[in-house]
């Protein structure tokens, strides 16, 4: 009787540490995807910024060339 005693003892003990492991590691991988989602949404922000200058100052140079051909 003592060895089943032991033996599911020491199973219980097993699974309560391996889920409280892995609830430590579910919250640290959300704190993760949070920063990662935060940097895409800024790395989202400045491309687009970036083609929206590159295209008004290709039209800017565009418009002045036509401007020096007149």
């Amino acid at each position: 009787m003592n060895k089943t005693l032991t033996w599911k003892g020491k199973t219980v003990a097993a699974l309560t540490a391996m889920g409280t492991t892995s609830l430590a590691f579910a919250s640290d991988q959300t704190t993760a995807i949070a920063t990662a989602s935060t940097e895409a949404t800024a790395n989202n922000t400045a491309v687009i910024a970036a083609v929206i200058s590159l295209a008004i100052l290709g039209f800017g140079i565009g418009s002045l060339l036509g401007w020096f051909k007149k």
